[in-house]
């Protein structure tokens, strides 16, 4: 399912997982998002359990199943929805043989995952084995060369840079932009690329800041173990720029990320 996961399986990720999808819970994960009563909805590296939580509780009457590659993930994610009360098919699969039926699903879920997917392409062809005819997906990715800061520094840039170059190591750090034309080349009809250009600023940027701080601490370690890469002493020095960001007069920070959608 992947080359190998930037982010390690470690607890205390398992709980950054968890905050993370609260992070984007109304801005990104329930904003736009509809699902019929009945549905029987699927995410495809479900991790934790953390985005079929937040599905699970705004849609009550849908169906749930996930799938992940690793055990240990399942394991907190089984725990994690019993505690929010919700039911929900748990398998450990490969995304490129999903443990379903033809037709089986009505939508399926992606979220931060094609970015680790050796074969994307292959991944959403599966993905609309199983969706019955009509079937919808969705799939959220950023593209981590977007990334920008304002006022930058040099030590922000080099960390910006060496995170895109640890996710190519191990996956795709530029998964957002081509993800519509993953989904035509999957055999995807109606799909809209959904590209959200990202800016925070004033009140909002301490929150945001902060998230993209406590993702490249996550990884920090990986990053500083790349051939020819900064020590991790340099690269804590572009996590303490962007700490010290939202003091700054005028600081903005921004991304772009894309939820498309398309039918099956």
């Amino acid at each position: 399912m992947t080359d190998g996961y930037l982010h390690g399986y470690a607890t205390e990720e398992q709980q950054r997982l968890l905050a993370q999808a609260e992070h984007w819970r109304e801005e990104l994960i329930l904003a736009g998002t509809t699902l019929a009563t009945g549905t029987r909805l699927l995410e495809v590296g479900c991790g934790v359990g953390a985005v079929l939580g937040i599905l699970g509780k705004a849609f009550p009457e849908i169906t749930l199943a996930g799938v992940d590659i690793e055990q240990s993930q399942l394991d907190v994610a089984r725990s994690h929805l019993i505690s929010l009360g919700l039911e929900a098919d748990l398998r450990q699969a490969d995304a490129l043989q999903l443990p379903y039926k033809d037709d089986s699903m009505d939508h399926v879920w992606m979220m931060w995952f094609l970015e680790h997917v050796a074969d994307p392409i292959g991944a959403l062809r599966e993905a609309r084995r199983v969706l019955a005819q009509g079937g919808t997906l969705t799939a959220i990715e950023v593209d981590y060369n977007t990334v920008w800061a304002a006022p930058s520094s040099r030590a922000m840039e080099i960390l910006f840079a060496t995170m895109c170059r640890g996710m190519d190591a191990a996956g795709r750090s530029d998964a957002g932009t081509h993800l519509a034309q993953w989904l035509n080349e999957a055999g995807f009809a109606s799909v809209d690329p959904g590209e959200h250009r990202l800016a925070y600023s004033g009140p909002n940027l301490d929150r945001q800041a902060e998230y993209v701080a406590l993702l490249l601490q996550s990884v920090l370690p990986s990053l500083a173990q790349l051939p020819g890469a900064p020590s991790e002493h340099e690269l804590r020095a572009g996590l303490g720029d962007l700490g010290a960001l939202p003091a700054k007069p005028g600081a903005h920070l921004g991304w772009v990320v894309h939820k498309a959608s398309a039918v099956g």
